[in-house]
Formats: C-alpha cells, sequence, structure tokens
C-alpha cells in the first residue's frame, strides 16, 4: 500500500499537469471500486477547472471552486498522466480529459482504491477524512504531543504510529524504519515511552519520510510515480524486508516479529 511519501510524490507529480486546466470529459468504467462510486460521478466533475491539488493523509484532493474529487489509492492503485494516443490499459478503472489534451488515469487491480466527490471540503463533511490525527511533518506532531497521547496506551509503539487517528500517513514500512532510526524496538509499550523516546521517535519520523519523499518513494509491491518511474527509497532500508541480514550499525541478524499480525523488523542489539 502507497505510503505517506509514495502518496506526496503523486500529488506533486500530478500537480503540474493539472492546475488550472479544465475538467472536459471524464470517464467511470466501473460501479464499484472498494465502495459503491457516486452515478453521477463523471457528470458532476465535468466543466471544473482544477485550482488546488492537495493531500491530507493518504487522501489525494483535487479541487476548485465549489467540487472537491477526492482519491484514495489503496492497496494498489496508481495514477499516471497519459496521452491521448495512449491506450487504456488493463484496470484503468476512471479517467480524467483535461483542457490540455492529456488525461489523468487512475488503475487499480485490486479495486481497494476509492473515488468520491462533493461540493465541499471533505476535511469537514467526509467522516473518513474528519477524524484524522495530525501530519506527522507538521509542527503539531512533535515529543510534546507523543508523549501525552502515549499515556496509559497498552500497545506496541508501532501499532500506535500506524493507527490513523493518533497520526496519519506512516504505515509498516516507514514506521519500522523510524523506530530503527530511534533506536526503540516496535513492541515497546506506548505507556512506557520517556519523553526521550518520544523526542527520538517523532525527530525520526520527520527525517524518515523527509528522506523517502525526496527519493520518490518506496517500489515496494505495486507503487510507481505519476510519470511511470519508480522511487528509490528501499535501496535505503536498514530494516524492513532485512530479515536474517546483518545490521548496518552492529552486524547482528535483522530480527522479524509479528505485531498485529504486520511482519515488523527490528535489530535487537540496537533497539531497545
Amino acid at each position: 500500500m502507497p505510503e505517506l511519501p509514495e502518496v506526496q510524490t503523486i500529488v506533486d507529480g500530478i500537480e503540474p499537469y493539472l492546475l488550472n486546466k479544465k475538467i472536459v470529459k471524464c470517464n467511470v468504467y466501473v460501479k464499484k471500486l472498494r465502495w459503491k462510486l457516486q452515478p453521477n460521478l463523471a457528470r458532476n466533475i465535468q466543466g471544473f477547472k482544477v485550482l488546488k491539488i492537495s493531500r491530507r493523509a493518504k487522501y489525494i484532493i483535487i479541487s476548485g471552486k465549489d467540487f472537491y474529487l477526492t482519491i484514495h489509492l489503496g492497496m494498489t492503485g496508481t495514477l499516471r498522466i497519459a496521452n491521448k494516443k495512449d491506450s487504456r490499459e488493463k484496470h484503468d478503472h476512471f479517467e480524467l480529459y483535461l483542457s490540455s489534451n492529456l488525461i489523468l488515469r487512475f488503475n487499480d487491480p485490486r479495486k481497494f482504491g476509492m473515488v468520491f466527490y462533493s461540493n465541499d471540503s471533505p476535511l469537514l463533511s467526509n467522516k473518513l477524512l474528519m477524524d484524522l490525527g495530525p501530519e506527522p511533518l507538521e509542527s503539531d506532531f512533535n515529543h510534546h504531543y507523543l508523549y501525552a497521547i502515549s499515556r496509559n496506551r497498552n500497545v506496541a509503539i508501532k501499532t500506535l504510529l500506524m493507527n490513523a487517528k493518533i497520526v496519519v500517513g506512516i504505515g509498516n514500512i516507514y514506521a519500522s524504519e523510524a523506530l530503527f532510526l530511534s533506536k526503540i524496538k516496535p513492541q515497546k509499550i506506548s505507556k512506557k515511552l520517556s519523553k526521550k523516546n518520544c523526542k527520538d521517535i517523532v525527530s525520526s519520523i520527520k527525517k524518515v519520510l523527509k528522506k523517502a519523499i525526496k527519493k520518490g518513494g518506496s517500489t515496494i509491491n505495486d507503487y510507481i510515480n505519476v510519470d511511470g518511474k519508480k522511487g528509490y527509497f528501499q535501496y535505503d532500508f536498514k530494516v524492513y524486508g532485512r530479515t536474517h541480514l546483518p545490521c548496518h550499525i552492529c552486524q547482528n541478524d535483522i530480527s522479524q516479529i509479528k505485531i498485529n499480525q504486520r511482519s515488523s523488523f527490528y535489530c535487537k542489539k540496537c533497539q531497545k
């Protein structure tokens, strides 16, 4: 599943192609992705001018005057820019024809993505976006916040970080990498974190995410950039997917455990 860096990379990638362009036509080729699509989706967004492309958590929001098109990529969704001469590919379920003669296409083999339209901001009206936690790269996600919210939380810190109501956009990959950088084991109980632990975790999360965005995200599984290029942050992985390989710091083998049914990777010597 694309995580925050991948989604931000896509937002940055499509913005130059969509900004100030008019949606000339919209084609919808399926009735249902994760949920049923609105029956008048294509007609409702046709003719609008795109004035802004933004991200909230892992949601991509394309908006203009009195219209908001919200997209979630799900497990395998991708967006790409195409020319009119480019044929539709298998699993292309949704497309926007732009006044620039380019096309924005949404491809999703497993159909776990979402596309929905609204006249008002989904941040104020959609329950999926209204109860989300702070953005990890914003100032309101800080060590004071993490320390306060982790009190009385009897769950593993990795589980807490992957809870979108606590902080958004941190999935399995970047939670694992940030905890390694902060030298804290993923199964450490949240309420036992010290203030210094929280400061280290917040700093590491911001550092890892910024680095991943700069490098274009990760190529794990189905993620691909909007221009068809793959990201390459995976080559910087310190623990994720490196079971039994030597730790880059101490040379001990990286361990793999299950936390909440998710694979977690860490170094027993470096992370306490």
